[in-house]
């Protein structure tokens, strides 16, 4: 999970223009962008979250606009699927609409910066398992629509936004713990 946050944080300062990398030798400046770093790091992340599970959820809609194959879903597997779409636009929301992990000075919510490594872990678990997700639901509608292997599959997969959804509510509660 390491190796993810340095990636984001290093594609971000490869991106860097020839004025910046110049300015990262004045004092104070550094700091000032490293800050402006982890925000866009943050901010990458919760992007590529929400990009994984938008990606899973236009898997599912493919997948159900045959109309042939709508007419084989029973009752339970409607209601499976309207779940797992709901449920997914739910989480998908509320991680595009995240409080940042670092806010500028006028904002509202500010992040203490030594901490705002913790939160961009805890989005890395999140990435993780906005992964699992996208992955389920690619394996899932290879599947006979209405099999009980279909069934456990679409189970287990609202089961994995849940934990999702869950890990955002704690991303909110370490941020209202960072805050200055």
């Amino acid at each position: 999970m390491e190796q993810i946050q340095r990636d984001y944080t290093e594609k971000i300062r490869s991106e860097r223009g020839i004025i910046e990398k110049i300015m990262n030798y004045i004092p104070g400046y550094r700091g000032y962008k490293e800050k402006e770093l982890r925000r866009d790091s943050d901010r990458m992340v919760r992007m590529d979250i929400v990009n994984r599970l938008k990606q899973a959820k236009t898997m599912l809609r493919r997948e159900f606009a045959n109309p042939s194959l709508i007419e084989k879903l029973q009752t339970d597997d409607t209601f499976r699927l309207e779940t797992l779409t709901s449920r997914l636009d739910r989480v998908t929301q509320r991680i595009d609409r995240a409080v940042a992990g670092y806010s500028g000075r006028l904002a509202s919510i500010k992040v203490k910066e030594d901490k705002l490594d913790m939160v961009i872990q805890h989005d890395l678990d999140l990435i993780e398992k906005a992964d699992t997700i996208k992955n389920e639901v690619e394996k899932t509608i290879t599947l006979s629509v209405g099999s009980a292997e279909w069934n456990t599959a679409m189970d287990a997969i609202i089961a994995n936004v849940e934990e999702l959804d869950t890990l955002v509510d704690e991303r909110s509660y370490i941020l209202r713990g960072l805050e200055e």
